[in-house]
Formats: C-alpha cells, sequence, structure tokens
C-alpha cells in the first residue's frame, strides 16, 4: 500500500479529559447481481464522585490527558452510578489462605502432568481489538462547544478490485466506479460530557462528484445517544454545516478533506419481531449538508446519499445488463407499439384489480389472479402494492415480438435488470405470462405450471430465452 500523507492535526487540550477508545469496527458489504452477472465486495464514564484513588484514563493519541469529569450538568439521562454495596462479592475458588496454612495455597483445579491438560480455573481469555493494533493517521480533532471532543483516523486501506463474471463464470473485464465501494475504514471517535464511544464508517479513495456523506450513532451506552455526520470533501471545500429536521445544527472546518459534525441523537428502540425475539434500532436521521467553497455552495440532503435512484450513480456501479435480442424486422408504427407496451407494464404492475383475459393486457391469465392474491396477503403485499414497472429498453425481434429490459420500483424494494417479451394477438400488443409470473414468484406467488424466468439470447444462448 502507497504511503499516506496527510496534514498534522493540532490538539487542543479538552475541558473534560479524553478517555481511551476501544476499537469495534464492522465489515460492510456491497453487492449488486443482474441476471446471472454480479459482484460483491467485503469490506459497507460515569460520575467521578470516587474519589483522587481513581485512576485517570488516559487517550492513546495524547499523553497526559486530564481524567474524565463526567456528565456535563445540562446533559440528559446520566449513567446510572453503581454503589460499593451493590457489587457482589466474587466467587472463590480456593480455600482460605489462613486454612491452608501461611506456606501453602490449594486450588479446586488439577494439572494432569502426564497429558500437560489443566481443568478451567476461571472464565476469560485475551482481549481483542478489530483494528489490531494497525498504525492509523489522525485525520481530524476537534472539541464541541458542548463538551465532545471528536477525532477521525484513517488506517490501513485496500486495493482489491471486484472480479465481474459473465453467466459463463468468465471474468467481463468491467469494474465499478471507486465511489461504488469502500476501500478502507474511518475510525470514529466522541469522548467527553459523560460519553465515550468508538465506531467506523466507510472510506472513499474517490468519493462519487467530490463528496462522501456518512452517518453513525455514538454515545447510546452512556444514556446520550449522538448522531455523527462523516463528511468527505475535496480541498477547495472550506466549511462544512448540518441541519438535522429538528433543527439542531454543527458546524466544522475539513481537516484533511474530512470533517466529523454531531447533534445530539435518538435513543434505540426495542422491537419485537413476534416470535420473542427483540432487536434495538434507530430510524436513520434526516438532515442537510452544505459545503462551502468553490464556486458555490453545493446542499446534499440525507435522502440523496449514495442512492441508487440517481442514473448516473446507478449506472457507474453496476455492472452492464446483458443485451436483448438484435433487432428484427419492424412493426408498421414502432413508436406506437412500444408506447402499448410501456403502457400495458404500467397497468399490469400499478393496478391492484383483478386481471382476466377481457382487459387484453396478457397472453396467457392462468394462475395470475390467484398468484396475485398469495401475494398481496404475503409478507411482501405492502412493496407489491406499490410496486412500478419502467421499461428501460425495448426492441423488435420481428413485427409481432418485442423484448425489453424493465426494473420493478417499490417504497422498499427495487428489481433491476428484468427481462420481458410482448407479443401482438388480435391487433393489440400483450405481456407474456412468463413475464409476470417470474416477478410474482419473487414475492411468493404461485401461477402454477407453465412458465419461466426470461432471459435474452445473451444469458442463455438459445434463441427464445424464456420458455
Amino acid at each position: 500500500m502507497a504511503t499516506m500523507e496527510f496534514e498534522p492535526v493540532d490538539r487542543p487540550r479538552p475541558s473534560s479529559g479524553v478517555g481511551r477508545m476501544a476499537a469495534i469496527i464492522g465489515a460492510g458489504i456491497l453487492m449488486t447481481a443482474a441476471a446471472g452477472v454480479g459482484y460483491g465486495i467485503g469490506r459497507s464514564a460515569g460520575d467521578d464522585s470516587g474519589g483522587a484513588d481513581r485512576p485517570a484514563i488516559t487517550a492513546e493519541e495524547s499523553a497526559g490527558a486530564e481524567e474524565t469529569s463526567g456528565r456535563d450538568a445540562g446533559s440528559a439521562d446520566p449513567a446510572r452510578t453503581v454503589a460499593p454495596e451493590e457489587i457482589a462479592e466474587p466467587a472463590t475458588t480456593s480455600a482460605p489462605a489462613a486454612e491452608a496454612g501461611a506456606d501453602e495455597v490449594t486450588t479446586d483445579f488439577v494439572v494432569d502432568d502426564g497429558d500437560d491438560v489443566a481443568a478451567t480455573g476461571a472464565s476469560g481469555g485475551q482481549g481483542y481489538s478489530a483494528f489490531g493494533g494497525q498504525p492509523m493517521d489522525l485525520l481530524f480533532e476537534r472539541t464541541t462547544e458542548t463538551g465532545f471532543t471528536l477525532r477521525a483516523h484513517l488506517g490501513e486501506l485496500w486495493d482489491e478490485m471486484p472480479m465481474i463474471l459473465d453467466a459463463t463464470g468468465e471474468p467481463t473485464g468491467w469494474t465499478p466506479a471507486p465511489w461504488c465501494y469502500e476501500s478502507g475504514q474511518i475510525r470514529v471517535a466522541i469522548a467527553g460530557s459523560g460519553v465515550i464511544d468508538v465506531g467506523g464508517v466507510g472510506w472513499y479513495r474517490e468519493p462519487f462528484q467530490g463528496r462522501a456523506v456518512s452517518w453513525l450513532s455514538l454515545g447510546g451506552a452512556d444514556g446520550a445517544s449522538q448522531w455523527i455526520v462523516v463528511t468527505q470533501t475535496s480541498a477547495e471545500v472550506t466549511g462544512v454545516s448540518v441541519t438535522f429536521a429538528d433543527g439542531s445544527t454543527d458546524a466544522a472546518t475539513p481537516q484533511n478533506g474530512v470533517a466529523l459534525l454531531t447533534a445530539p441523537g435518538t435513543p434505540a428502540r426495542a422491537v419485537d419481531d413476534g416470535s420473542g425475539f427483540t432487536y434495538w434500532t434507530q430510524d436513520p436521521p434526516e438532515f442537510t449538508v452544505t459545503f462551502v467553497g468553490g464556486p458555490e455552495p453545493v446542499v446534499v440532503d440525507s435522502g440523496g446519499v449514495t442512492t441508487w435512484e440517481d442514473p448516473e450513480f446507478r449506472a457507474s456501479c453496476e455492472p452492464p445488463p446483458p443485451a436483448l435480442p438484435e433487432p428484427g424486422e419492424q412493426p408498421a408504427d414502432p413508436a406506437a407499439a412500444e408506447a402499448e407496451i410501456v403502457e400495458a407494464m404500467r397497468l399490469l404492475y400499478d393496478s391492484t384489480d383483478d386481471i382476466d383475459a377481457d382487459d387484453g393486457l396478457l397472453d396467457d391469465v392462468t394462475g395470475v389472479a390467484d398468484a396475485r392474491a398469495q401475494v398481496a396477503e404475503g409478507s411482501f403485499g405492502t412493496e407489491a402494492a406499490s410496486a412500478r414497472a419502467v421499461v428501460e429498453e425495448l426492441v423488435f425481434t420481428e413485427p409481432g415480438e418485442a423484448w425489453f429490459r424493465y426494473r420493478v420500483d417499490t417504497d422498499g424494494i427495487g428489481l433491476s435488470h428484468r427481462y420481458g417479451v410482448a407479443v401482438l394477438i388480435d391487433g393489440g400488443w400483450r405481456i407474456t405470462r412468463s413475464t409476470v409470473c417470474q416477478d410474482l414468484s419473487m414475492a411468493g406467488g404461485d401461477c402454477g405450471a407453465g412458465w419461466s424466468v426470461v432471459q435474452p439470447p445473451s444469458v442463455t444462448g438459445n434463441r427464445s430465452g424464456a420458455d
């Protein structure tokens, strides 16, 4: 890995001490797939009234930091202090020394010299850190007016590029843009005002349009959750600010192209999945980030961060879709025929009404109504009700047949690189049963027999590609 050079960060001494931060960071995975073509990247305090004898908590990066002073008086939900009498006496596994004699200590486990095997004498073992003690560069440090010290460190970067394979398992030679996946991790730490926590977000060698915005929640274990917004910017940016939906704001000057912004977060809530299992979750924050510098300010909404709705972003991060068949003889009015096919797909996916033969939308309606009812009553009913089919490319292979590539957008799930066929019957264009049934099957709907997944000849190698 090439050596990274960063400007040294001045470290103002915080008014309330900075604690040692244990690093635990998760691996992110970005995955996209397209009809047999896809890729994956693995990487995406308490009260200090205990007296002067309690040792100070020191930071790895700043020797001699002051002892953590505890939560500010104005902080909400202070951490509970455990009284000495509440701490249970530890269980002992050996006899008292007085009973064993002044020169003898007995134990309740035995070493078998013959097999060199010892029984367990205590629970425990070596501790761990997900960072493994690797050298890290300090990118950013600031102490907020509310007494929080924020730090960002960057460790080793990785150079691996995902290998994109075609349907036969051979490399395609295509690689995604560098902003499609992280190439390192930024270690994010917060300390002060009774809070100490650490987490991580992705680092991008080349952020999309020169900007990266990530967020995480820290401080929940101390009863004072804080949103941390992490930005990567170009050298021209001189200031970054954030405004949250509740009106909270923060601003900072980037250091080494990185800025950390913070505001009070929302406590995690317990969710019961209905089977007795409970997990904790937080709704993502809503905010806008303003980048100042260059010709004019740029505002990024949290809803527009790494969104696959952006055609430019999606096109640079998705493998090229398998090709449609070669065009053949065209119908008398190709534009009118294409408009009729697009409208048929819209009606089939937008409508919740039953589909029958008289509607003239499908070449065969067998089992479709039952499959639609199963989907509506199943676990994907909400997504199905919001489904929209978008035809992205269409070719006429003959005057009475058209192939098209489409995607299905829903409020919760998106299906891309779908393939369908339309045929001309009695003067009207109808969508084939297989086109609709393949999508219904993914949501738990069963059309019965007689249909198959529609794939173009570039994937299947045969002419029809469908049945």
